[in-house]
């Protein structure tokens, strides 16, 4: 890595680790619980900013169980420096190990060393598309009608990676998601990667 990448690798990880020093004592914005660091970071991740949530509402919202989110997000997370600079913050924030007992409540040893892997052999999140649209700035009503034509035309289960800068979209695109009955897979603003729905 190069002197700039590095650079550009510090300036995010500050700004992020920033971000989420500000963020402290929110609570979850749909059941108002306390949140800790770590959750918050998963909210920023998965394109929560401006309203965190828990790991048990994230993981409804995400039709995913509190337990598979939260092991992928942690393999997410620890892929990149600036991520997992932000979460070891959030630990030492908190006085708590790498794998903290706020999220895995019986953690030991054995659990320690199983995310100890090297990163080269943590499995990759990301979703393989079908096919990938580039919304750039698009408003949400205008974005949502031309994205449900594009998936209509997809076959079931097939998955269309969005991308999308609008400011409203990291909100937007998980609720028609839910009211559409399609799967937003992984949200990582501005991409999206959402699986049509069956029928």
């Amino acid at each position: 890595m190069d002197g700039n990448s590095d650079t550009a690798e510090e300036i995010q990880t500050v700004a992020l680790i920033d971000e989420l020093a500000r963020m402290l004592g929110r609570p979850c914005e749909e059941c108002a619980a306390a949140l800790c660091a770590h959750e918050l970071l998963m909210s920023v991740v998965v394109g929560y900013r401006g309203s965190p949530r828990c790991l048990s509402c994230l993981s409804r919202q995400l039709r995913e169980s509190r337990e598979e989110l939260r092991d992928r997000l942690y393999h997410y997370i620890m892929r990149r420096a600036c991520r997992r600079a932000a979460w070891l913050w959030a630990s030492r924030e908190e006085k708590d190990t790498a794998v903290p007992s706020c999220l895995w409540p019986k953690a030991g040893k054995e659990l320690e060393s199983q995310w100890e892997a090297p990163l080269s052999e943590l499995p990759g999140p990301t979703p393989i598309p079908d096919a990938e649209w580039d919304a750039g700035n698009m408003g949400c009503g205008e974005l949502v009608m031309a994205l449900r034509l594009r998936l209509q035309v997809m076959k079931p289960r097939q998955i269309l990676k969005l991308t999308a800068t609008d400011n409203g979209a990291p909100e937007d695109l998980p609720a028609w998601c839910r009211l559409a009955g399609h799967e937003l897979m992984s949200s990582r603003p501005p991409e999206y990667w959402i699986k049509r729905k069956e029928k």
